[in-house]
């Protein structure tokens, strides 16, 4: 299925903001793309405000210990 690579990027990025190591997407976008993922399927979750929203949301809880 072609969006497995999507899904498998989104995934990747919820378990980078639950490590409590990043602040917000944007940090998570850049090491997302150090890790080899493609810079479209990144621009394309980018584009999801939702989802972007639920990853900042996630990186605050793990850095609050919630």
């Amino acid at each position: 299925m072609p969006d497995d690579s999507f899904f498998s990027l989104r995934n990747r990025a919820y378990e980078l903001a639950d490590s409590g190591l990043f602040k917000r997407w944007d940090q998570i976008a850049f090491a997302l793309q150090a890790e080899g993922f493609v810079n479209s399927l990144i621009t394309r979750l980018d584009d999801d405000k939702l989802a972007v929203m639920m990853i900042d949301r996630c990186c605050n809880q793990a850095r609050s210990g919630a």
